[in-house]
């Protein structure tokens, strides 16, 4: 069994998330310093060491994760998926508050934890498992009650925080497992249009003043050049200033001087545009896209179908995340909060996404462990 397992390891994949994982906290260091800093000097700063912490951690949980046999956890499907629920309930009553958003739940002086991260995951296990159920159909319109209400729990408590991002990443990974699911085309042309509705009403009766202004300051951030316009502003002209090859490691001008203020966290992009230019993130972007496409091709030799919706879901969130997360930098995406998995300052995003990718190699590991 430990042998077929080593056989069917996905090294390619385990491999390129390492280098990911690496290069997002080199990243994260060198936005965490300034004034002629080196690689010496990054050692002492205290994010990059709280990052490489939660590196090191969550490579090994993910390690850890993809020697378990991934269909373990369709016996805890309910309880996963309750105490996410109720650790989201919980933020709105005991969270702490940044940016105009209640969704950490401080666990002590040195970590928050952010709920709405480990639901993503746990909402690709449990909508995975119940959409992995013999018998399951979605050839009729009944068939889809129960799985869209297993959604929409976690994503209205998620959305009241308020988190629209994260939210819409919950509709990402559901869509995916649906239309894998064998979602019939009618069905997904008039839940997109029922969503696109829903979206026009949130967006006019529930969304305030502030939160409508951040949504849609993209199109013209000279609109507001000193106020929401100025991280996007700040972002073009970092991503811009890097032309080809890039200023360098630490030397990135609007980075190193504090001009874009969220340069480790949603915008951790804007430092590799500036400081390793068009050439680097080209290069960056061809290796993420290459380990969501190893994480499509687990899904096609999953062993089972819930192993295939498991898959499935980690790439929709991945291929969400990097396309909002990138476009948002550039002003091509309204600004949501999302980080970049990976790459972005976070503990709760990067232990979530670690989780979610060992998933996958556990898919990988165990798609045949027959014994004979």
């Amino acid at each position: 069994m430990g042998k077929k397992i080593l056989r069917n390891y996905d090294y390619l994949l385990f491999f390129t998330i390492v280098i990911i994982a690496i290069f997002g906290v080199i990243m994260v260091g060198s936005s965490s310093v300034s004034g002629g800093a080196t690689f010496t000097t990054m050692f002492s700063s205290r994010t990059f060491i709280k990052q490489l912490i939660w590196a090191l951690g969550g490579l090994a949980g993910m390690a850890a994760l993809s020697f378990i046999d991934y269909t373990e956890w369709q016996r805890f499907t309910l309880p996963i998926y309750l105490f996410s629920l109720a650790l989201l309930v919980l933020v709105i009553f005991k969270g702490s508050s940044a940016w105009g958003a209640q969704r950490w739940i401080a666990i002590g002086p040195f970590f928050n934890l952010q709920p709405s991260e480990l639901a993503k995951v746990a909402i690709i296990i449990t909508f995975s498992a119940l959409m992995a159920k013999e018998g399951r159909s979605l050839d009729q319109w009944t068939g889809l009650v129960v799985p869209l209400l297993h959604v929409a729990a976690p994503m209205l408590v998620i959305f009241l925080q308020p988190d629209l991002g994260t939210s819409l990443i919950f509709v990402a990974i559901a869509g995916s497992i649906l239309f894998v699911a064998g979602l019939r085309w009618l069905h997904l042309l008039f839940l997109g249009g029922g969503g696109i509705v829903a979206a026009v009403l949130g967006y006019l009766f529930f969304l305030r003043d502030y939160q409508k202004a951040r949504l849609i300051i993209f199109r013209d951030p000279w609109q507001d050049p000193l106020g929401l316009g100025w991280q996007i502003i700040q972002s073009k002209v970092a991503i811009g200033s890097g032309q080809f090859q890039g200023r360098g490691l630490f030397r990135g001008t609007q980075i190193q001087l504090g001009f874009l203020p969220a340069k480790k966290t949603d915008f951790i992009f804007s430092v590799i545009g500036e400081e390793l230019g068009f050439l680097g993130s080209a290069i960056f972007l061809l290796v993420y896209v290459l380990m969501i496409w190893q994480v499509l091709k687990v899904a096609l030799e999953a062993k089972d179908s819930f192993g295939r919706y498991i898959s499935v879901g980690v790439a929709a969130m991945l291929s969400f995340q990097l396309l909002v997360n990138v476009g948002m930098t550039i002003s091509i995406m309204p600004v949501t909060g999302l980080p970049l998995p990976l790459v972005s300052y976070g503990g709760s995003s990067f232990l979530a996404t670690m989780l979610a990718l060992g998933l996958v190699l556990s898919v990988a590991a165990h798609k045949d462990t027959s014994i004979f």
